[in-house]
């Protein structure tokens, strides 16, 4: 099943992808640094767990089974120098998924709508490889990444381009990229259900700029405009509409949604270091819209507050709005004769959420066999997710909206 996709929201992966990356390259630490590839081998692993909270009772059949989806992330890293102008790094991620996933909303007696899950039998993994290059020039950066994600149901092939460019005496930093994704669904069991299909593609094309400005010796803003074009099967093969009465009784129809999607996010991040503190403030907020009428929201805090040269504490507050799409139903009306375009996904109805994240990070240095600085890492954040929470109000809340716990451990070494 498609979970690592299925969990990030509503906009594309490739748009996603490309907004961290522009993030990244107009950091605070590249805008002050040199234009010189990283000088010493760096190494990482971290281990994460997400699990999401049961169905409440009042939300789902009665009697069924209410637990839902548990994730275990095993995440490791090398990067290191090639030469004098270049460098690379290259990312495994293995993921073991297990648990229930929302399949359709049917209404109660009262008609108000409930989630029916698929049932704890969902088993799969995920493997992931990533793969980055980076040329550097005095006043300016190259890369290219490339990836390949496979689960027993999916594959995709990733391509992208980015660059940055300093100038002003370094003050300002342009930055860029394209990219493109190329996915292959292969849904499972496809003769237990007449409208799964075989097997499908898509495709995600995105592209980004960004600019970043040292304000002064204490802060930096930065600004990212992304788009990404995703086109091809873009229905989830393994969600229902229900349609209760009607001619013919009861029935399900597919998930059925256009075939192209357009998103644009704007992204603006501000950092501001408070040396009497030791501290330094982290400000970001993103508006997104696409052609599917879903705009959403997202205004994140972060105070990153170090204590001495070795420990930081940094807490997080997010928080997150979207209204629905044009094509989100709970169920069809019993006229409905399954003609058109409709999906009962909580992710594209109208909801807001709240993310509250706590990590410690300390830092330790060795030298009996080598000079080595270590970090260690451990994160919680809490997800919470209603419709009370959006901007405006839905008429009906998605009773399959999903609230979560992720707890995090790293170590890394540069040697």
């Amino acid at each position: 099943m498609q979970l690592a996709r299925r969990r990030r929201g509503t906009e594309s992966a490739a748009l996603r992808a490309l907004q961290a990356s522009a993030l990244a390259l107009s950091g605070v630490a590249n805008v002050a640094s040199a234009d010189s590839p990283i000088d010493r081998v760096y190494t990482s692993y971290s281990f994460s767990y997400y699990n999401e909270d049961e169905l409440e009772d009042s939300k789902g059949l009665p009697g069924a089974d209410s637990e839902r989806y548990e994730v275990s992330t095993h995440q490791a890293m090398l990067a290191a120098p090639l030469t004098d102008r270049m460098d690379f790094s290259l990312e495994v991620t293995h993921e073991t998924m297990s648990g229930a996933s929302p399949w359709y909303v049917a209404p109660d007696a009262a008609g108000s709508p409930i989630q029916i899950l698929s049932g704890p039998t969902i088993e799969d993994k995920r493997n992931d490889l990533l793969l980055t290059t980076n040329y550097y020039y005095d006043n300016a950066r190259v890369g290219f990444t490339t990836g390949y994600s496979t689960e027993n149901d999916y594959k995709a092939m990733n391509f992208a381009f980015d660059g940055e460019t300093h100038f002003n005496e370094k003050n300002t930093t342009l930055s860029g990229g394209i990219g493109v994704s190329l996915d292959d669904i292969n849904p499972t069991d496809p003769e237990l259900d007449a409208t799964r299909p075989d097997s499908e593609s898509k495709q995600t094309y995105s592209l980004n700029v960004g600019l970043a400005q040292v304000l002064n010796r204490r802060s930096v803003i930065q600004s990212s405009l992304s788009y990404a074009f995703g086109t091809g099967y873009l229905s989830d093969p393994y969600k229902k509409v229900f349609r209760n009465g009607g001619v013919g009784g009861s029935v399900f129809f597919p998930d059925e949604r256009p075939g192209d999607r357009h998103g644009i996010a704007w992204l603006t991040r501000y950092r501001r270091h408070i040396e009497e503190f030791e501290s330094t403030l982290h400000l970001s907020y993103q508006y997104y819209i696409d052609t599917w009428e879903v705009s959403s929201h997202t205004i994140e805090f972060s105070w990153y507050q170090s204590y001495g040269d070795n420990l930081q504490i940094t807490p997080t507050v997010r928080y997150y709005t979207q209204n629905e799409s044009d094509f989100y139903v709970s169920y069809l009306p019993d006229t409905a004769n399954g003609s058109g375009e409709f999906s009962s996904d909580y992710r594209l109805s109208t909801y807001g959420a709240l993310g509250l994240g706590l990590k410690a990070e300390y830092t330790y240095r060795t030298t009996w066999l080598a000079d080595i600085e270590w970090k260690g890492k451990i994160s919680y954040e809490r997800y919470l997710s209603s419709g009370d929470l959006a901007f405006s109000t839905p008429s009906v809340e998605a009773p399959g909206l999903v609230s979560f716990n992720v707890l995090s451990i790293g170590l890394s070494a540069t040697f």
